[in-house]
C-alpha cells in the first residue's frame, strides 16, 4: 500500500505541486484581502431653498488588521473601489433598479461658480481609495419631505436637480444590495430600506 502511494505521488508530482501552489496562492490572497465593514450612519436632514430633504448614506470602513496580519502583509488599502446599488422588491426580491453608486467623499460633479453639472465628471464612475483604518461614505437615496416616493442618488442625480425620474422608487419597503469591487475582490451587503410615509422621520436604512 505504501509503495502504491509512493508511486502515485512520484508519477503525479507535477499535478500535486500545481494544486498545492494554487491552494497556497489562494490562501495568501485571502489573508491579504482588506477587512471591510458596511456601517449604517446617522440620518442627514437639511434644508435647501426652504425645502426639507433627507439624504441616506452608508459608511464603508476598511478595518484595521491585527498585528500579525499587518506585520506579514502590511497595510491593505481598498484601492480604486467602485460601488453599485441594487433595489429589490420586498416580497419577490425581483430587481427593480440598479445603478452606479456615488462616493459622497468625492467632489460633486458641478461647477461651483455657475452651479451647472459637469457632464464629463458625471459620466465617469465614482471611485475612491480607502487606507486601512479609515472610512468613506457612499450616497444611497434622497427624499423630500411630503413626498411619497424617494430617489436613488448618484452623480447622474445632479442632471435632474437631485430627482432623476429614472431613479424614482415608490414602495414603502425595498431590499437594498450594496456591491463593492476593489483590487479584483468583491464585497456585498444587503439592508432593508424603509419608506413608510411622507415624513422623513422613518425614511431610513435598517439592518437585514
Amino acid at each position: 500500500m505504501f509503495d502504491y502511494i509512493k508511486n502515485f505521488i512520484n508519477s503525479n508530482q507535477l499535478w500535486i505541486g500545481a494544486i498545492l501552489g494554487w491552494i497556497i496562492s489562494r490562501m495568501m490572497e485571502m489573508l491579504q484581502k482588506p477587512k471591510i465593514e458596511f456601517v449604517i450612519i446617522k440620518d442627514h436632514e437639511f434644508t435647501r431653498n426652504s425645502r426639507k430633504f433627507k439624504f441616506i448614506n452608508l459608511t464603508i470602513r476598511n478595518s484595521k488588521q491585527n498585528f500579525l496580519s499587518k506585520f506579514f502583509f502590511g497595510n491593505q488599502n481598498l484601492n480604486n473601489s467602485r460601488v453599485w446599488l441594487t433595489f429589490k422588491d420586498y416580497n419577490s426580491r425581483k430587481e427593480i433598479l440598479k445603478a452606479n453608486g456615488r462616493w459622497a467623499s468625492t467632489r460633486e460633479p458641478i461647477d461651483y461658480s455657475s452651479g451647472q453639472p459637469l457632464i464629463p465628471e458625471i459620466l465617469i464612475p465614482s471611485r475612491e481609495t480607502i487606507p486601512q483604518g479609515e472610512e468613506a461614505n457612499i450616497s444611497i437615496a434622497i427624499k423630500e419631505n411630503g413626498d411619497d416616493s424617494f430617489f436613488l442618488f448618484n452623480n447622474e442625480s445632479y442632471l435632474h436637480n437631485w430627482k432623476n425620474p429614472d431613479f424614482e422608487l415608490k414602495d414603502n419597503k425595498y431590499w437594498l444590495k450594496i456591491r463593492l469591487l476593489a483590487d479584483g475582490h468583491e464585497y456585498t451587503k444587503e439592508f432593508l430600506l424603509s419608506n413608510p410615509s411622507k415624513s422623513l422621520k422613518n425614511f431610513k436604512v435598517l439592518e437585514k
